[in-house]
């Protein structure tokens, strides 16, 4: 170390290992479980309210039980900034997560669906499609629509040579009988791996893209200049932002609303051919596009409302505030009531509520679980239930700076007076 430069000295310091974390274990504690920012960021914290919990179990039956003739289902949570809006989607999503995770393991449970989380919806309804697809992926899409041409290429695979060899004899025609291989792993479920046996047997790959174009118009899309999209994603081995724009820039300002329901419909159609029952689209803060003006906001809500009723095998969960809902019934009375198939309003935090909030955090962090609010007392539990009035943010972030300042004056127990304090770090630091 004696011939290191103040420099490099500096930067060691930087990168040397963090100190231990304090001494949260005063009150049994691992950690502060409680989130700087009042934010959760623990996903698979349960909702407080049964009713809540009741309406998304009935809103994922229906909406995964549905069938074509079913009508849409929409879910809108409904609350204030603040108010656990992204909390409750997140958890949502993670429930739908393990139900898929569980029909892996049990082939009992019939379960298969995939999720698409958008934090804000933007200004313009083809952001909403777009970012699902992003969320999907387009290298999974890709591997989708591989899979749907090579199960209809294992329909007839013994007259693959006499139908894709070329018309004349090349030098680099294999033999009939190698041509099994395109139906031997890795070819048989790789549809990149099975275009790279392909053109090593010598096949035809003209007349093998004419082939798969038409199972594409077939079983995704009838459109032709959507269709040719996707065939030059599977066919042209480009870079992902290449590829995107590929289907991206299918859609334009010209025929809009048409165009984004095609583009939507064919996704989800793709989806549903590979196994999956059921799309789910969160939209978080959707009251964004209520602030749209004039003609942009009726565009919008009509786009959106088109894209919901021409594919009803896709359900739309949006959060969004009630000044906001009031704002979409006002300008869309059919969207609203498509969003609004099942509520789910969020009210202020009662003293039960605060106290099972403050339970289910700690218990994050103890050793063994408990239904004690210790180190807070029920004085300090009123005083932040007043101070956040009833939001839980605000609760969330009082908490935390409550327990920040007891550890820093070496408090046993959280009372009021803590709280107080908590409350003046809180207002100085914002």
């Amino acid at each position: 170390m004696d011939n290191v430069n103040e420099f490099t000295k500096e930067l060691l310091e930087g990168i040397k290992k963090p100190k231990l974390p304090k001494a949260y274990s005063l009150w049994g504690l691992k950690f502060n479980p409680f989130p700087s920012a009042g934010l959760p960021r623990f996903s698979s914290l349960s909702p407080l309210d049964a009713d809540v919990k009741n309406k998304m179990k009935h809103f994922i039956r229906s909406t995964y039980a549905a069938t074509k003739e079913e009508e849409y289902a929409g879910l809108t949570i409904i609350g204030d900034f603040g108010m656990g809006k992204t909390h409750i989607m997140k958890y949502l999503i993670e429930q739908i997560n393990l139900l898929n995770e569980a029909s892996l393991k049990d082939h009992n449970i019939n379960f298969s669906a995939i999720t698409c989380f958008i934090d804000k919806p933007e200004d313009t309804p083809q952001s909403v499609v777009h970012k699902i697809v992003e969320q999907i992926g387009v290298d999974n899409i890709r591997k989708y629509i591989g899979r749907i041409i090579l199960d209809r290429f294992k329909e007839k695979p013994d007259t693959f040579y006499d139908r894709f060899r070329p018309m004349r004899s090349t030098l680099f025609l294999k033999p009939k009988s190698d041509w099994k291989k395109l139906f031997d792993e890795p070819a048989a479920s790789n549809y990149l791996e099975f275009l790279t046996v392909f053109t090593e047997l010598g096949g035809d790959l003209k007349l093998l893209q004419e082939e798969t174009r038409n199972i594409i118009k077939e079983m995704v899309v009838q459109d032709s200049t959507l269709a040719d999209r996707y065939l030059d994603l599977i066919f042209e081995e480009k870079k992902a932002n290449s590829s995107w724009d590929i289907l991206a820039g299918y859609v334009s300002n010209r025929n809009i609303q048409k165009k984004e329901v095609m583009f939507l419909n064919s996704v989800v159609k793709i989806l549903m051919q590979v196994g999956f029952r059921q799309l789910y689209v969160f939209v978080d803060e959707f009251e964004d596009v209520s602030k749209l003006k004039g003609a942009k906001l009726s565009n919008y809500l009509i786009t959106l409302n088109t894209l919901i009723n021409q594919e009803k095998k896709w359900a739309l969960v949006v959060s969004l505030t009630p000044e906001a809902l009031r704002k979409i019934k006002e300008e869309s009375a059919p969207l609203y009531d498509r969003l609004t198939s099942y509520k789910i309003n969020l009210n202020q935090l009662d003293t039960k509520k605060a106290n099972t909030l403050l339970t289910n955090y700690l218990n994050l962090a103890r050793e063994k679980e408990s239904i004690s609010i210790s180190p807070f007392v029920e004085k300090a539990n009123k005083e932040m239930l007043k101070t956040s009035k009833g939001n839980y943010r605000s609760f969330i972030l009082l908490a935390h700076k409550a327990i920040e300042v007891a550890l820093a004056t070496n408090k046993k127990t959280i009372d009021e007076k803590v709280v107080e304090e908590a409350k003046e770090l809180r207002y100085d630091e914002e």
